[in-house]
């Protein structure tokens, strides 16, 4: 399989970021996933695309295993995201091939994923609480 999304895109996220958090977690699959920093300990917003089937929310790691939320959420104890207006409390973070995540996406997401992204692993949180 390719790289996943190219790392010469990872520049413009500086700045694509900001705006993506103003605009996520309210509704579509756009969500602020936030979690804390491995070697900061600071709190950190990252606006990623998510799916949730039943008590399971699908991520794709599009950058690849080597990101640092990916690695911070799989560090973590606990974490949070903010999905269509509720809050989430997610554990569990499981990194999982696309193929085993497939389920959980819309299928026109996971076609998205492999062929235009080239993603080939995800995150699979399990939910433990909501609020609204």
């Amino acid at each position: 399989m390719r790289m996943p999304w190219p790392s010469f895109t990872q520049p413009f996220h500086r700045w694509v970021n900001p705006i993506a958090l103003r605009f996520a977690g309210g509704f579509g699959s756009l969500v602020v996933l936030e979690h804390v920093g491995r070697r900061s300990g600071k709190v950190r917003h990252t606006p990623v695309r998510a799916f949730r089937r039943d008590g399971v929310v699908a991520v794709g790691a599009n950058f690849g295993a080597q990101s640092d939320w990916v690695k911070n959420v799989l560090a973590a104890g606990g974490y949070r995201m903010t999905m269509r207006g509720h809050r989430l409390r997610l554990s569990e973070p499981r990194l999982v091939p696309l193929e085993e995540a497939m389920a959980v996406f819309p299928a026109w997401f996971s076609l998205g994923l492999r062929y235009l992204v080239h993603t080939d692993k995800c995150l699979l949180l399990t939910v433990v609480g909501t609020q609204p």
